[in-house]
């Protein structure tokens, strides 16, 4: 049979009855099949190639009779080859068609081609199977497309996974300011859980009636699509401030339509009490380092008055006068007293130097003296079972200091302030050091109060309190390698404040 009758053969019906028009247009459907842009193929049912076209042919690159004559097991590869017998061919019985049969064809160059091919069955007069039609299209283009469309799918997989683990806020709005997406990291730093904001504005969910103006005013430049980077003050949950770092990128589609943007906001909070703090105590740093200064000049008038009361009290004869006298002189000592102590205080140290903690507490008391007189407080100094303790003098003074100014603030209407120190030892790690007690009765603290006496800026005094003294003392410590604790009671009849600081003997 020839190529020509065979393709006339391959245009008739399933009973081989010559499909209807066929006769009238025999050359056209001969060469749509024979220069069709895919491979045709026709196969007998033990799989032999008793039929194809000029594109399986250049494909597989054999003669023509080969071609006709060859066996599709011998051009698929093992696998294939098993695939082909017990999946393809059953479902063929079964149903008479295939589609989308995905197979590797290896033509004699041994390059392998991937195709998709569909199938269906042939039947006989007697309605019989017959012969396999097969339609095969190269793959090469489609399985790279799957390939890149799956690497894309991981890569979105794995940046959601990191939208949602982000510690920042990332949200996506509609063009209106209404939240359509909110990650773990929103729901961490508000306060609201997604189901709770999808659909809400998100400038009345975290803005006060300021902000939201100034919101309004991003929203515009954002619907102009524009990238929006701007700080702002908002509201958790529970009320509580925040300060906001935020950045705001607009998604748009032609032509220049906003569809809907995204909110990447940061809690700077930290950052910012931080700067507040730094700010605070340099100018607390400054107003010190002038106390210090002028301390340092009034010893050398001082020194002057001393000599002049010393060459008056040689002269006077009567004793009222003498009296007077020396008490100008125990008054003047008391003044160099003070300036001696406050010029220690607010010496700065680079290296360590042992102190002794005797000295230290006579020399904070000596500072605040005014204040526990015209206060009627009792000060003692009641235990010193320690050694000097080598250290940076200047921290440890100022810790000490900061504490004793908040207990004589603490017992307006007088009290009784006790300091103690003792040798002592960390059990947790089996460290020597010395244990130093502040302790006041004075009115306590409630479990409030107690829970952020160490928290920057706040403060229990008003607009008299910087509300870091506490913050700056428990930095200090840590930063000599020490700990510090704090019990307190504010009942009736049980009342007061206990500071115990640890200081290990090497830090």
């Amino acid at each position: 049979m020839s190529s020509s009758e065979r393709a006339r053969d391959g245009l008739k019906g399933d009973a081989g009855i010559p499909v209807e028009g066929a006769e009238l247009n025999t050359d056209n459907l001969l060469d749509l099949y024979e220069h069709a842009p895919c491979s045709y193929i026709l196969l007998d049912m033990d799989g032999r190639i008793v039929q194809s076209n000029a594109v399986f042919r250049r494909m597989m690159q054999p003669t023509e009779g080969a071609a006709q004559s060859g066996n599709i097991r011998h051009l698929l590869t093992s696998a294939g080859v098993i695939f082909y017998e017990t999946q393809v061919i059953p479902m063929l019985l079964l149903s008479g068609f295939r589609n989308e049969i995905a197979l590797d064809l290896v033509p004699p160059s041994g390059e392998r081609i991937p195709m998709l091919a569909s199938a269906a069955l042939r039947y006989n007069t007697e309605g019989r199977p017959s012969h396999i039609r097969m339609i095969l299209l190269q793959a090469t283009e489609r399985l790279q497309y799957e390939r890149d469309l799956l690497r894309s799918r991981k890569e979105a997989e794995q940046m959601a996974e990191v939208v949602r683990q982000s510690s920042d806020a990332i949200i996506t709005m509609h063009p209106d300011g209404t939240v359509r997406m909110w990650n773990q990291g929103a729901a961490d730093m508000f306060g609201y859980d997604a189901s709770e904001v999808i659909g809400c504005s998100f400038a009345d969910l975290v803005f006060s009636v300021n902000q939201r103006i100034e919101f309004e005013r991003a929203l515009v430049a954002i619907n102009r699509g524009e990238e929006v980077r701007s700080e702002a003050a908002g509201l958790n949950k529970e009320g509580r401030q925040l300060d906001l770092s935020m950045s705001l990128t607009p998604h748009m589609e032609a032509p220049g339509t906003l569809v809907a943007f995204s909110a990447i906001v940061r809690n700077v909070t930290p950052q910012k009490i931080a700067q507040r703090a730094l700010l605070q105590n340099e100018k607390l740093a400054s107003v010190g380092r002038l106390a210090s200064s002028i301390a340092h000049e009034i010893n050398n008038p001082l020194a002057a008055v001393t000599n002049l009361l010393y060459l008056a009290d040689q002269q006077v004869q009567t004793p009222e006068l003498k009296k007077l006298i020396g008490a100008a002189q125990d008054e003047l000592a008391r003044v160099s007293q003070i300036t001696t102590h406050t010029l220690r205080f607010y010496r700065q140290s680079s290296s360590r130097t042992y102190l002794d903690i005797r000295e230290l507490f006579e020399s904070v008391l000596a500072l605040n003296r005014a204040q526990i007189r015209n206060s009627e407080i009792a000060a003692r100094i009641a235990r010193l079972d320690s050694r000097p303790l080598f250290c940076y003098e200047g921290e440890l003074r100022q810790i000490v200091l900061n504490i004793v100014s908040n207990a004589l603030d603490a017992m307006k209407k007088g009290g009784t302030l006790v300091l103690s120190s003792r040798e002592a030892t960390r059990w947790s790690t089996g460290q020597q050091g010395v244990r130093i007690i502040i302790a006041d009765n004075g009115p306590g603290m409630d479990k409030e109060t107690l829970a952020r006496i160490f928290e920057p800026f706040f403060s229990t005094k008003g607009i008299l309190g910087t509300g870091l003294g506490l913050w700056i003392a428990k930095d200090l410590v840590e930063k000599n390698g020490g700990s510090i604790r704090v019990h307190s009671r504010n009942r009736q009849n049980m009342h007061g404040s206990a500071f115990t600081l640890f200081f290990p003997r090497t830090a």
